[in-house]
This record gives structure tokens, C-alpha cells and sequence, in this order.
């Protein structure tokens, strides 16, 4: 009972993670962007790392302080500038793949706050916390500040649902019929990264990322409709949540790991059962069998 206590403020916010982030996952498998959540995690963190230095210059007494106004407000512009530039870039006509420039962008962002946190004091742990995070030690400011987060953004995209379904779905073509087009792909990047900013902070880039992606994968992998897919990966999300979460308490060992290990097995095993149910319908059209 003293376990479940224990995780119960750091499952709330693995679950609000993945409510949401399941959702921009199947968008983002459809729209062959696997890496632009990795991508605006880094972006966000470059940009909390150049205003923890710029905010370590002016209190050099309250170096310790990782999670000021400043570093939020320059990660917040950072994701501005790249949900811009994502936006500008689809509709641009370049020989270099989309996915391919978020790459780049990961890469050099990553390697810049990598450097940038490596100058500060207690840049190890700066660097370790951006990873992995700390989902185990979550506060409840922190976890109120996600919660506000994830149901604005969630509304605004529950509301206008249709339009962002359209724009994953013709991604890829040149639908003349969607009005305002780039600012509509620039409110879905910014909005993502709105998201991304609050869940690197409290559960780090692996994490964050696993959860877009694997229980998205499993959704798309075994469903059709889009309310099945989320069903499908909100429960893969929550099982693994929860089983890690106790998992990693029981062990003594980094709750993060655990969570994305037990997420990796899950969807193993659904796709495992997708090619075996796939298997026994060949085997029934197979005349005689």
C-alpha cells in the first residue's frame, strides 16, 4: 500500500504524458516525422540551458536553481522559432527529407546543450535530468503545471480535431482545400512543443519519446479507427506506466528505464499477435484448410 502511495503523483503524471502524447504519436508515425518530439525536446532543452546561463550570470547565488523563469521563457522561444522553421521547411520544395533536417536539428541541439550544461555547476546532473528526468520525484506544482497543459492543449486539438486529422492525412499530397495550411502545421508543432517542454521537464527526453512513439507503434500496428488506436495505446501507456513505476521501487533501480523496457516488450508482444492473427486468416483462405 506504502508503494502505491509512493507512485501515485509519478503515475498521474506518466498518465497525463501519455493521454496526450499517444495522440501526437499516431499523427507523427502518419506523417513520417518519427524524431520531431526527440527534436523539440532537445530544442527546448538548448534553450532552458542558454537561460539557466544567462540566469546563472545575473544570481550567481541561485546557480542551483534549474527550473527559473528565464530558462522556461528561452525554451519556450526556442520552440517558437523551430515549430517556425518545421512549418517553413514542409512547404518548402528541398531536396533534403524533412525527417532528415529534424535529425540535424536533434543532433546539433543536443550536442550544444550538452556543452553549454557542461560549463555550468552540477552540469552532470543537469545532463542526466534532461535524459531520463526525474518522473520519481515529481512535485505537485509540477505535476498541476502539466495537468493545465495537457488539457488546454488537448481541448484546442479535441476541438478543431477534424482539421489536424486532415492536415496528417494529406501530409504527404498537396491538399489545396485546407485553408491557412502553414499556420495550421505551425499550430500543431508549437502546441506539441507546448507539451514537450512540461513532460522533458519533469519525465526527460527518453521517456517523453517512448511514450509518442512505442505505444502509438501498437496502436497503429493492431487498429484501424482512430479511437481504437488511442484506446489501445493509452492502455499499453498506463500498464507500462504503472508496472515500471512499481517495478523500478521494488528493484531500487531508475524508474525510466523500466518503463521504456516494459513498453518495448509490450510492443514486441502486439506485434507478435498481429503477424500470428495474420498468419491463421492466410491459413483459412488456404482452399481445404
Amino acid at each position: 500500500m506504502a508503494s502505491i502511495e509512493f507512485i501515485l503523483l509519478p503515475l498521474i503524471g506518466c498518465l497525463l504524458i501519455v493521454m496526450i502524447n499517444v495522440y501526437f504519436g499516431i499523427h507523427v508515425i502518419k506523417r513520417e516525422i518519427i524524431f520531431i518530439d526527440i527534436a523539440l525536446a532537445s530544442i527546448a532543452a538548448l534553450g532552458s540551458a542558454v537561460g539557466m546561463v544567462l540566469f546563472e550570470m545575473g544570481h550567481e547565488n541561485h546557480s542551483h536553481e534549474p527550473h527559473g523563469f528565464l530558462p522556461y521563457i528561452f525554451s519556450m522561444g526556442f520552440i517558437s522559432l523551430a515549430s517556425f522553421a518545421f512549418t517553413l521547411l514542409r512547404n518548402k520544395k528541398i531536396s533534403i527529407p524533412l525527417e532528415a533536417i529534424i535529425g540535424i536539428a536533434y543532433a546539433v541541439a543536443t550536442t550544444l546543450t550538452v556543452i553549454i550544461l557542461d560549463k555550468g555547476a552540477g552540469g552532470d546532473v543537469h545532463v542526466h535530468d534532461m535524459l531520463v528526468g526525474t518522473i520519481l520525484w515529481i512535485s505537485g506544482h509540477q505535476l498541476t503545471r502539466l495537468a493545465v497543459v495537457v488539457i488546454i492543449v488537448g481541448a484546442f486539438h479535441f476541438v478543431y480535431r477534424k482539421k489536424f486529422v486532415r492536415l496528417t492525412d494529406s501530409f504527404h499530397e498537396n491538399d489545396t482545400g485546407i485553408k491557412n495550411r502553414m499556420l495550421w502545421d505551425f499550430l500543431f508543432y508549437f502546441s506539441f512543443g507546448l507539451v514537450v517542454v512540461e513532460a522533458v521537464r519533469i519525465a526527460g527526453i527518453l521517456t517523453v519519446f517512448a511514450f509518442l512513439i512505442l505505444p502509438a507503434s501498437l496502436s497503429v500496428i493492431l487498429s484501424g479507427k482512430w479511437i481504437t488506436k488511442l484506446i489501445v495505446g493509452w492502455l499499453a501507456g498506463i500498464v507500462a506506466s504503472f508496472a515500471g513505476l512499481l517495478l523500478s521501487l521494488k528493484l531500487d533501480v531508475p524508474s525510466a528505464p523500466v518503463i521504456i523496457t516494459i513498453l518495448g516488450i509490450i510492443l514486441l508482444l502486439g506485434y507478435l499477435l498481429y503477424k500470428i492473427n495474420n498468419y491463421k486468416k492466410q491459413i483459412k483462405k488456404i482452399p481445404g484448410s
